[in-house]
Parts: structure tokens; C-alpha cells; sequence
């Protein structure tokens, strides 16, 4: 038994997440979703998903527990948003669409620097449990590399997010898939993102923070 639990605890963490295992965030909640309840009350329709008047949220990472935070202003006909980590990215102003160009994001030789050229194909508007938007996107990176890619973007529940210091908040559960990454986003009527997960469909988990300002 002794020799079993040593090999286990031998096996690299990269093994377990190319399996799409995801370790618990230990020491700081062992999930790396929000807290969510049923609905209590109705929830607000939303017209559009507009970034620029988000300002700066304050959120807490989920998967370390550092606290990060998001700058967004208005850029030409959309929003730029200034991460923490360095990484910039800009985008029309829709949450849910692809962003039309990145700087200093993530971590890959190729693709951390980039533009794109974004066609909307189906509007999500009004968010509703079953709504349906899809995106198209032409990107190329700062290495020449380059892509076409669908981004199909479902309502796919609608819940109360729990969170510390906070009521409980009513919120969309967006998904949206490009058949590389799936973006999960908790979308509060008024306030905006609450919530985020991001995951890689073949190495797991990258992103995921629920908002505390």
C-alpha cells in the first residue's frame, strides 16, 4: 500500500491534466466554479453584453487564489481590457465575441501576440436560457500563423451566484465553444461577468476567477 501511494504522488501534475483531470484548488475552495443556488427571483433580460462600461473588476483566481484584476475602456468601436498579468486584449463591444487582437497573452511561442477579423453570424441578444450566437473568426498571429474558427456561444442555464460580501446574484450561464476552447461566463443583468472558466478542450483548465468588487 505504501508503495502504491508513493508512486501516485510521484506521477507529474502534467499527467493528470492531459487526461482532463483537474486538481482541487486546495486552500482556498476545492472547486474552480462559483458557488451558484436555483433562481429565487426573475431575472433581468439583457439586451446586450456591452464591455467598455465595465471599468476595473477586482476578482480572485480560483485556481491559486490570487487576486487579479481587469481595466476596460472604450476603443474605437469596442473595448480594450488591460489584465494584471500584462496580457491586453480588444474586442466589439460584446463579452461574448472573440476578441480582434491580443498582446502578451498566455504563454505559447506562436500565439501570444495577434489580430483577428470578427463576423458576427447569429446574435445571442436577448440572453435567454436556449438562445444561440454564433461568431466567426480569421485570426493570425504575430508569427504569421493563422486560422478559421466558429465560435458558437449557447444560454445554457440561468442561477444565483454565491459570493462572499455579496447577495445572491441572478446571472446567465453563457457557454461559448470554438471547438478548441470553451468559455464559460455567469453574466449578472447590470453588472456584467461575475464568474469566468475557460477550458482547453485538450490540456483542461486555464482560467477561472469569480469577481469580488
Amino acid at each position: 500500500m505504501k508503495r502504491l501511494l508513493v508512486l501516485a504522488l510521484a506521477l507529474p501534475i502534467s499527467a493528470c491534466s492531459a487526461g482532463g483531470f483537474e486538481l482541487p484548488s486546495f486552500g482556498f475552495g476545492s472547486s474552480t466554479r462559483p458557488d451558484t443556488q436555483p433562481l429565487t427571483q426573475p431575472i433581468a433580460q439583457v439586451a446586450q453584453a456591452p464591455i467598455s462600461n465595465l471599468g476595473t473588476m477586482t476578482a480572485t483566481n480560483l485556481m491559486d487564489g490570487r487576486t487579479i484584476s481587469f481595466s476596460t475602456r472604450a476603443y474605437g468601436n469596442g473595448a480594450r481590457v488591460s489584465e494584471s498579468n500584462g496580457c491586453t486584449w480588444t474586442r466589439a463591444n460584446d463579452w461574448f465575441s472573440p476578441s480582434d487582437s491580443w498582446a502578451n497573452c498566455g504563454d505559447s511561442r506562436n500565439w501570444h501576440t495577434g489580430q483577428a477579423t470578427v463576423r458576427q453570424l447569429d446574435s445571442l441578444y436577448p440572453l435567454q436560457v436556449g438562445s444561440v450566437g454564433r461568431y466567426e473568426r480569421q485570426a493570425r498571429s504575430h508569427t504569421g500563423r493563422s486560422y478559421t474558427r466558429e465560435t458558437r456561444c449557447e444560454v445554457t442555464d440561468a442561477v444565483e451566484v454565491l459570493r462572499p460580501g455579496h447577495g445572491a446574484t441572478p446571472a446567465y450561464v453563457v457557454e461559448c465553444d470554438n471547438t478548441r476552447r470553451t468559455r464559460t461566463t455567469w453574466y449578472a443583468p447590470g453588472e456584467g461577468p461575475i464568474a469566468y472558466r475557460e477550458t482547453h478542450h485538450r490540456n483542461g483548465l486555464e482560467e477561472a476567477w469569480v469577481r469580488t468588487d
